[in-house]
């Protein structure tokens, strides 16, 4: 058997291809059937077109190897050995393997959020900025705080901060009013922090807002008004309500009265007896009226369900982060998360029985359903109209259809270009493969109610 890889290296973009030959050649005796399969880091974003060459002895064939690499932290900048498996049916132990190299371009991409939007506190407040490097490079990003004049102070801590490819990095804000508030509701003050991108010259912003409450409420301050009004005016009243004891008589000197013998006066006559009062009817009680048939049961919508890839043992299929923003990557983690992200593992499927289709809603994230990122393979998190969520009218590469397997599993087939969505096992993102012809366990799926 002889092989040639040519060229033995080349360069690609992330979410482009790139293409190279294998030539295959037959130098034994017999017919032989030779079986073709990528190897090494590269493998997850490489294909053999075809997969299966059948020579017959003196006979040379070629197969074209696709190297398609996601716009995705997977797709690490810089050389990335590859090898393709040549193994032949009738004599396995001439077995080879071609190695060559690929080289990935660089990209950057980054994105940053303040959690949260809007912090409270008298004295003092804490915020973070989360940073996540979505490029295949690693990044190196600076924060700063501008404050609203003397108003408030903005500190991150740290202030630099060095983020892996597909990682993300924390730095918390320590945020301190200029002046404590004693009385007067809340006061709104606004901030900005900056981040500034390595190489880049323009920053980038997230605005933000501190309230800051009062230590005594308006609230308080009307009860206590309230009190010193009451107060007063009681005070103000007892000291009308009190009599003067005064006295205008006089005795004269030498002066003796004589006091009058007693009469005798007649007796009273006896009081007659009161004629009996007949006690009062009491109007008969009337029944409170009840209400005609009783409430109808609300509607909890529609169940949620988990998707996970190989059977119990395999990955849960997640909204990265449990991010609610456009473009968030659809990944897979082997660990259940349960309610830390928001029930980012959870899944809401909405079924179109006019084209036996589906659409997956996160329950992380409502109204956003997993799409196809145009142009590439990449499976993301998108806001769907919700006219069109409801009545099924979504464009193909946000719509699925679920397929039965022979083992009892599922596979979740793209309408827009016929691919299944496929593991590939890590917590970056899923992607969308050429549908395998027999069983695999990362394109056989299992819809379940939880863990």
């Amino acid at each position: 058997m002889w092989t040639s890889l040519e060229p033995a290296s080349t360069t690609v973009d992330p979410g482009s291809v790139a293409r190279v030959r294998l030539r295959v050649r037959n130098t034994g005796d017999t017919v032989e059937e030779y079986r073709l399969r990528p190897a090494g880091d590269a493998a997850g974003w490489t294909r053999v077109e075809p997969d299966v060459l059948r020579l017959y002895p003196g006979a040379e064939g070629t197969a074209q190897v696709e190297f398609a690499p996601p716009r995705t932290p997977d797709a690490v900048a810089g050389p990335t050995p590859f090898g393709i498996r040549v193994e032949p049916t009738e004599h396995p132990e001439i077995r080879d393997v071609v190695e060559g190299q690929v080289t990935v371009g660089p990209f950057s991409e980054l994105r940053c959020e303040l959690v949260p939007l809007t912090v409270r506190g008298r004295w003092r407040a804490k915020a973070s900025v989360a940073v996540d490097n979505l490029g295949n490079q690693p990044l190196t990003v600076s924060l700063s705080g501008r404050e609203n004049g003397d108003a408030l102070t903005v500190e991150p801590e740290p202030t630099s901060v060095q983020v892996a490819p597909g990682r993300a990095a924390f730095t918390r804000l320590n945020i301190r009013p200029g002046t404590v508030s004693w009385v007067g509701g809340v006061n709104k003050h606004p901030f900005t922090v900056s981040v500034q991108r390595a190489g880049v010259p323009e920053p980038t912003e997230l605005h933000g807002s501190y309230l800051q409450p009062s230590v005594l409420p308006r609230w308080a301050m009307a009860l206590l008004s309230l009190l010193l009004v009451a107060v007063i005016a009681f005070v103000a009243l007892w000291i009308r309500s009190v009599p003067k004891l005064t006295s205008s008589a006089r005795e004269k000197a030498g002066a003796t009265h004589k006091i009058p013998p007693k009469e005798d006066k007649p007796s009273a006559p006896a009081p007659s007896k009161p004629p009996e009062e007949k006690p009062e009817e009491k109007p008969p009680e009337e029944k409170p009226e009840e209400p005609a048939g009783g409430e109808e049961p609300k509607d909890e919508g529609p169940a949620q369900q988990t998707i996970r890839s190989g059977g119990d043992a395999g990955w849960y299929l997640q909204a990265n982060g449990g991010s609610q923003v456009d473009g968030t990557q659809i990944g897979q983690s082997p660990q259940w998360t349960a309610d830390q992200f928001g029930r980012n593992q959870w899944w809401i499927i909405h079924h179109y029985p006019e084209d036996n289709s589906v659409a997956l809603e996160s329950a992380s994230a409502p109204g956003s359903i997993a799409q196809l990122k145009p142009n590439t393979n990449q499976v993301e998190l998108w806001a769907a109209d919700q006219e069109q969520l409801k009545s099924g009218q979504l464009p193909p590469h946000q719509k699925w259809r679920l397929t039965d397997t022979d083992d009892g599993h599922t596979r979740i087939v793209n309408v827009n270009n016929g691919e299944c969505l496929t593991d590939l096992q890590n917590d970056k993102g899923s992607l969308s493969w050429k549908c395998a012809d027999g069983p695999n366990e990362r394109q056989d799926w299992t819809l379940g109610e939880g863990p």
